[in-house]
């Protein structure tokens, strides 16, 4: 029997494709990984950005009542009360938030407010640098369902990246543990590159699927409605979101919830309430949907339907449902590592630090496979390198500015986008690029860390916490490179590109 060989030609064409799609999609791939890193801890950078918020521990359903019908009489004050959705604390985020939307929804006129533990209603908890950082990884900033849709699109480009180097890589499992380190640094990316991506393959995959699925749901639900309910989107949203509120615009008095929490306690002993959703609440079309966490399955939630009156009207099947309905509710969960509490989101921030670390090798080796095949591109060596280490200036500067509150993160975080991958052109040819902007970089996140404290003080241990992995990464940058530059000081010099 003739043993099965990769061709050579295939081998190389596989290579070459694989290079292709990281250097012409890595830039927005690298944001979203870096961005991805950060925001599976969103519950501890919302404390950090906010440490004086209210801390609740616990939502009785007498609370949630009351914070519920504070929210009805504010929101019709201010004639945004068509929807009404309040998020309970959880372990992570003790705090209870409340946001009440007209009918433009998000687009359209909208409040928010925190709960105090006695229901009393404040100021919203105001985390700009955190929501700004979620929707860089949500929709790349552009607005509406096309940058979803973009995302998507990189998730599945993403993962044929994947697919693609792994079919390139013909020694792949049989080189799992070797690393070069030291010498070449062509060579070290590679096997930087390669380790990772073979010890965490299984995250990845389940990353950029999930990240996919997410991103490109709305396409899937018209899909879904095109073939299975013959072009009718409303049917085919409710077979995945449940029924949704009617048109009777007829006035009705705010629901009481806690016959509905009762029920549910009932069904799921232990549940813990983590949203309600008031939907054309005051009406008689309304509709109150309560999410619970569910612990023991994947998904980690499940959600019931009411009607004003409390009767049940659906159990979404999150837990208990058809496939696809289990599959639907576990993408958010295996995306975000929100599964397995704070251990779990440590090992996801490092398996994500990891994955962005295989999209920036993997534009390091394709740039130097060039300059040692006589075809150097150092303008797109320097923008590389100004994407690798501005992105972690742009964000931190993005920070600096919302947490005294003198500028916002969006147009800082572009500006500083644009001008480093300027600046790196600009910059003599003895000059590196990845050094300067690493020190940049280092030194920006201990100004963070160091301005945050002065204003936020050393009250609270997990913004105290944020603050020292701060200062711990600014070391990193600072110190880590200079000292292996001088511990490879005697070693062949080659052309740094990252």
């Amino acid at each position: 029997m003739v043993p099965f060989r990769i061709s050579n030609s295939f081998t190389r064409a596989m290579l070459d494709g694989h290079g292709l799609i990281g250097v012409i999609f890595g830039a927005v791939i690298y944001m979203l990984c870096l961005s991805g890193s950060l925001i599976v801890l969103v519950d501890q950078l919302t404390i950090w950005e906010r440490p004086q918020a209210a801390i609740v521990r616990d939502a009785t359903p007498e609370l949630l009542q009351r914070v519920s019908e504070q929210a009805y009489d504010k929101a019709k004050s201010a004639g945004v009360a068509h929807d009404i959705f309040i998020n309970a604390p959880t372990p992570e985020l003790p705090v209870l938030t409340v946001f009440a939307y007209g009918e433009g929804g998000e687009a359209g006129d909208h409040r928010e407010w925190s709960a105090d533990a006695a229901g009393r209603l404040g100021r919203g908890l105001n985390v700009p640098w955190v929501e700004f950082v979620q929707t860089l990884h949500f929709n790349l900033t552009v607005p509406g369902a096309l940058g979803r849709y973009l995302v998507g699109i990189f998730g599945t480009i993403l993962l044929a990246s994947l697919f693609t180097g792994i079919l390139a890589h013909r020694r792949i499992l049989k080189d799992a543990f070797r690393l070069r380190w030291g010498g070449s640094r062509r060579l070290t990316n590679a096997d930087l590159h390669n380790r990772i991506g073979v010890w965490a393959l299984p995250f990845h995959l389940i990353v950029s699927l999930t990240g996919s699925l997410l991103g490109l749901s709305g396409l899937i639900i018209f899909g879904l409605a095109m073939i299975a309910f013959k072009g009718d989107q409303t049917r085919a949203i409710a077979s995945l979101l449940g029924p949704q509120a009617s048109e009777d615009t007829r006035p009705a008095p705010l629901p009481d919830i806690r016959p509905m929490l009762a029920l549910i306690e009932t069904q799921t002993p232990g549940a813990r309430v983590s949203q309600l959703r008031f939907e054309h609440v005051g009406t008689a079309g309304q509709q109150v949907t309560v999410s619970v966490a569910a612990p023991g399955y994947l998904t980690r939630a499940e959600s019931y339907v009411f009607t004003p009156e409390g009767r049940l009207k659906q159990k979404a099947g999150f837990t208990d449902g058809n496939f696809g309905m289990r599959i639907y509710g576990m993408l958010t969960p295996l995306h975000y590592g929100t599964y397995g509490g704070l251990p779990l989101k440590v090992i996801y921030v490092l398996l994500g630090g990891g994955l962005t670390l295989i999209v920036a090798t993997g534009g390091n080796v394709w740039l130097a496979r060039r300059r040692d095949q006589g075809r150097p591109a150092p303008r797109l060596e320097r923008l590389w390198a100004g994407l690798l280490w501005g992105q972690p200036l742009a964000l931190t500067l993005a920070a600096i500015g919302e947490v005294p509150d003198v500028a916002a993160a969006l147009p800082v975080y572009w500006s500083a986008t644009l001008l480093v991958w300027i600046a790196v052109l600009a910059l003599p040819r003895a000059v590196q690029p990845a050094k300067v902007l690493r020190f940049a970089a280092g030194a920006a996140l201990a100004a963070l860390a160091a301005i945050h404290m002065a204003i936020n003080g050393l009250d609270n241990a997990t913004s105290n916490g944020i603050d020292l992995l701060w200062l711990t990464l600014a070391l990193g940058m600072l110190y880590i490179p200079s000292a292996t530059r001088a511990k490879l000081s005697l070693k062949p010099s080659c052309v740094p590109i990252g």
